[in-house]
């Protein structure tokens, strides 16, 4: 798999420079990556987000929220972006339900909005769920993607009993580099079936041996040393989080991510009034973070996205 991908690499390398020269792309070795739970399309947890917010921002607020639209505004908020961000990975993109999605309505898919509308040239998309609710991760990029060597699987567990989780990676250029992108939205209830999750994605990220990877998504779990119940805001969750080894998991297996302390700097749930921190990007050691945030003018999902800055070493 290696060997084919350094040949393409090396065959398409002009190609893709051509084709990608007006595409805004960083002339360093550098990548920046965002990650948002998009909440399947249906915005804020309104209260939360009314509770801090001015008069005006709450007429705006409650406007937004009655047209129901969320999935345009976060492709369109793209669209605005896409000169800042290199790859965005999204999660809970509604995909239907019983294989007929949102055509039902006359509308198009969520995952065909944030494709399209949203002006990223790569995209890499996953379906889990069940039959009577789809949703994908779905990975956007500015990068070219090679066609061989990548992996979408489902992953251990099930929510609910019903609803399966999975992970997406890929390989892409990155000048004369190849890097592998990943993306998962993983157990929202139960750390032990979290875990194995964490496990299974943790042996491909072995297979692929020593390259640069990045990985993001909705991990559902706060940081080692962080709170883990007592909530105030969002879902209790007062089981969900105890004694999750999920994130040492990954980082066994070579990931990492920058040192989390439990302040509103790295909250990103709930929208409005956060009080922990599920989301994140992981980085191999290739990478170096020069900067790390939570992205809180983005209001249209019940998460705040992530932002890492990330240069690769040459």
């Amino acid at each position: 798999m290696i060997a084919s991908l350094l040949q393409e690499a090396a065959t398409r390398r002009d190609e893709f420079f051509r084709e990608y020269v007006d595409l805004p792309v960083r002339t360093e070795y550098r990548l920046r990556c965002l990650s948002i739970n998009t909440h399947r399309g249906r915005g804020p947890k309104l209260p939360y987000l009314l509770s801090n917010a001015t008069p005006e921002e709450r007429e705006r607020f409650e406007l937004l929220h009655e047209t129901r639209a969320y999935t345009y505004f976060i492709a369109e908020w793209l669209n605005r972006h896409k000169d800042d961000y290199d790859v965005v990975a999204l999660q809970e993109v509604f995909n239907g339900v019983l294989g007929v999605g949102d055509r039902i309505l006359g509308k198009y898919r969520q995952r065909d909005h944030y494709r399209i509308v949203s002006g990223f040239r790569s995209f890499v998309e996953h379906g889990v769920g069940f039959a009577a609710f789809r949703y994908q991760n779905l990975l956007l990029s500015h990068l070219p993607q090679l066609s061989n060597g990548g992996m979408s699987n489902h992953l251990p567990g099930k929510v609910l009993f019903l609803a399966s989780c999975g992970y997406t990676i890929a390989p892409f250029l990155l000048h004369d580099r190849i890097v592998w992108i990943g993306n998962t939205h993983l157990h929202a209830y139960n750390p032990k079936e979290r875990q194995r999750q964490a496990a299974s994605i943790a042996g491909e990220i072995r297979k692929l041996g020593d390259v640069p990877i990045i990985f993001l998504g909705d991990l559902n779990t706060v940081p080692p040393g962080c709170r883990h119940s007592g909530f105030e805001t969002g879902e209790r969750d007062d089981n969900s989080y105890r004694d999750d080894r999920s994130l040492a998991i990954l980082e066994d297996a070579g990931l990492r991510t920058v040192a989390h302390e439990d302040n509103p700097a790295f909250w990103s749930y709930p929208t409005g009034v956060p009080g922990r921190t599920l989301d994140y990007i992981f980085f191999s050691h290739h990478w170096s973070a020069l900067d790390y945030n939570v992205v809180t003018d983005f209001t249209f999902s019940d998460h705040y996205p992530v932002y890492a800055d990330l240069v690769l070493a040459t």
